[in-house]
């Protein structure tokens, strides 16, 4: 399993949720969702409050409470049905793209409820919004009809989906099956990732692995949508299919620990060290006794809240 990337060798998610969820008026106190793994990918549930190290825009910051949390999870589940998802050049129909989005999907706990998109040019709904996970099945399943076409717009797809996520809750994620090689997004990269972190939103990349070489612009266009997971807390996949995709019971493994990192978090609440023209940039470390085979990622900022002076 070790060759599932360095990328979910880090499959910690730690990320920070908009005010109005943890504080009503005061804004002195923040939540942090998080999960700890280690090498083996396996989540982590022994850790304490002062094994971490908290810094809000450079200061030190208390941990007032930790516990775990359990609750359902909603996730949108976004599959690029762009040209870039054929077989290849040469071939019509769908490449490994499908594959991944069944992973995906499958990765998804079994508790979530799931809205299913598809997008290219433009954003397409599967679902009439949020359904169990046992309805969207057969919608994933469906999508062999339909022939990769046109161009892609990954950015302004993923923020077209932020709609769905209504009022904020814990554990609200996008599942993203994609190439990442954007060509026709008009949304800067830096107010999609504001948008992202003012709603709690995490984005789990699914990497549809590319035939051949990417041009400079299209590297660059990757790099941005790859970037998304790191600042929003959730994490880049990269499924090696020619180590796990005829090993059933690897790929079952693979899909288990991905569902149980988005389900079991634990809740970490700050008391932050000023209101008073906070930017929110904030760092998260393990203290030194605890640094082992454990990491952590988590969102580069902290949503905003109304209710700051």
């Amino acid at each position: 399993m070790k060759a599932l990337s360095r990328e979910i060798a880090g499959l910690v998610t730690v990320w920070l949720l908009a005010c109005p969820l943890v504080c009503s008026g005061n804004c002195s106190k923040q939540a942090i969702f998080f999960n700890v793994v280690g090498n083996d990918f396996i989540v982590r549930r022994n850790v304490r409050a002062d094994d971490f190290n908290v810094k809000v825009d450079g200061r030190p910051t208390q941990v007032v409470s930790l516990s775990l949390d359990y609750s359902p999870r909603r996730i949108v589940l976004m599959v690029d049905t762009s040209d870039s998802m054929h077989a290849s050049e040469r071939r019509s129909g769908w490449g490994i793209a499908l594959r991944t989005a069944t992973f995906a999907f499958d990765s998804v706990p079994s508790s979530s409820s799931i809205a299913l998109l598809t997008f290219g040019d433009g954003v397409h709904s599967q679902t009439d919004g949020f359904r169990d996970r046992s309805e969207v099945a057969n919608k994933v399943l469906s999508l062999t009809k339909q022939e990769p076409e046109g161009p892609t717009a990954v950015l302004d797809s993923i923020n077209q989906a932020l709609s769905l996520f209504q009022r904020p809750q814990i554990g609200d994620s996008i599942f993203l099956v994609t190439d990442g090689v954007d060509n026709r997004s008009k949304i800067s990269l830096n107010i999609l990732r504001e948008e992202l972190i003012s709603r709690g939103v995490r984005v789990f990349l699914f990497l549809v692995p590319v035939e051949g070489y990417l041009t400079l612009d299209e590297e660059r266009a990757r790099s941005l949508v790859e970037s998304l997971t790191g600042y929003t807390g959730g994490y880049l996949i990269r499924i090696p299919w020619n180590e796990i995709g005829t090993d059933r019971q690897k790929t079952a493994t693979a899909v288990t620990q991905i569902a149980s990192q988005v389900q079991s978090l634990y809740r970490m609440e700050l008391e932050l060290p000023s209101v008073a023209n906070l930017k929110g940039s904030v760092k998260m470390t393990l203290r030194p006794q605890k640094q082992g085979d454990e990491f952590l990622t988590y969102p580069r900022k902290l949503a905003p809240c109304a209710a700051m002076p």
